[in-house]
């Protein structure tokens, strides 16, 4: 079961998709993604964005972010 889509995505945070994907979960920590979850780079005292590759490695289905980073297409 599908809890967000590309499209849903875009339209909820005024942003962009790639791809046409779907997630069923959400997480800001690849130590506890699921595979299927959206992750969410979160810019605190870690930059989640130095972790997209790791989650999207992980099975994360997509990442949420504010710029995409080095090495991530």
């Amino acid at each position: 079961m599908s809890l967000w889509d590309a499209r849903e995505a875009a339209a909820a945070t005024g942003g962009e998709a790639r791809g046409d994907w779907a997630v069923s979960g959400v997480s800001i920590d690849t130590r506890t993604l699921a595979p299927g979850d959206l992750f969410v780079a979160l810019k605190a005292a870690r930059d989640g964005h130095d972790f997209v590759a790791q989650a999207l490695a992980a099975g994360a289905g997509a990442a949420l972010v504010s710029r995409i980073p080095e090495g991530v297409s």
